[in-house]
Order: C-alpha cells, then sequence, then structure tokens
C-alpha cells in the first residue's frame, strides 16, 4: 500500500533539500570577478619569445561560481576553466585551443594544438599571482613553431594592486 505525503509535508522536505544545495555554490572568495592584466614577474622557460610577443594578449576576465573558476583568456581567444583548492585562496585552471593559427618568431603557424594551465594564488581582492605555462604543439609542422612559455606573474584589476 503506497501512503499518500501531503502537500505540506512535501514542502517541509523539499524546503531544506534546496537550502543545501543553493548554500553549497557559495563559498566565500575574497577574489573580485572581472578584467585582469597579467603581468611577467620571471620567466623559467620561453625558447621561441611568447611572453614578449604576445605581451598584449596577456590578459583577461575572471568569473567565478561557487568554487568554479573560469578565465576567458584573450592568448589565442582561450577559455581556461578550473577550481578553488581546498585551502580556499589557490586555484588551478586549464584548457586547450585546437587548430589555431598564430606568429612565431614572424612565422605563421598553423598548430595542432595549445595548451594552457595556470596556477593562481588570491592576494587581494583585485590582485592575484602564480605560474602560466603555455605550450605550443605542432606535428608534421615546422620545428620552430613548437614552443613552451613558463613563467610567474601578477595578475592585477583596474591597476589596483595590493597595498
Amino acid at each position: 500500500m503506497v501512503r499518500a505525503v501531503s502537500t505540506l509535508g512535501r514542502f517541509r522536505l523539499l524546503v531544506p533539500a534546496l537550502l543545501v544545495v543553493g548554500m553549497s555554490g557559495c563559498l566565500p572568495y575574497a577574489q573580485e570577478q572581472g578584467d585582469y592584466v597579467f603581468d611577467p614577474v620571471e620567466i623559467y622557460r620561453d625558447e621561441c619569445g611568447l611572453a614578449e610577443s604576445n605581451r598584449e594578449q596577456l590578459r583577461g576576465t575572471l568569473q567565478i561560481t561557487g568554487r568554479v573558476v573560469r578565465l576567458d583568456f584573450d592568448l589565442l581567444d582561450s577559455e581556461l576553466i578550473g577550481y578553488f583548492l581546498d585551502e580556499g585562496e589557490d586555484f588551478s585552471i586549464d584548457g586547450s585551443v585546437v587548430n589555431a593559427s598564430t606568429q612565431v618568431r614572424g612565422q605563421e603557424c598553423l598548430l595542432d594544438q595549445v595548451n594552457l594551465h595556470l596556477e593562481g594564488t588570491t592576494q587581494c581582492e583585485t590582485q592575484f599571482d602564480g605560474v602560466l605555462r603555455v605550450r605550443y604543439e605542432a606535428q608534421q609542422r615546422p620545428d620552430a613553431c613548437v614552443c613552451e612559455l613558463w613563467m610567474r606573474y601578477e595578475a592585477v584589476k583596474d591597476s589596483k594592486p595590493c597595498d
């Protein structure tokens, strides 16, 4: 025999469940969303001069939804997505672009894939820093097109670094 549950009984079960689900994505992070400019602080690896030749493209729009971090990066119009880590102020995001066309040392390159990895640590509401890795992969293309950039960066929103 199936027991009927009243509308009020269903409501009492539904409200706590919705509150738990709704609040689970609202974790407090100090990092503000918005447009950030990435400034290279230290170059670890850059055999093709990618940091200097792409300096104007080292900017992006940061979006945060719960623990999810998304960066619409100007470099090759890429999108990086990841999460805040358990510690709360550190995040890690990744992205890739396939069949990208770009200039490397003045030579036009058709890349099979570009992989991007960014680790960031919140310094204050308008600044984070970390490490960025960009890898250009090209099979059966000129070797000059295969490059890798590893750099430590500082990203600042609205030209307002931490005090």
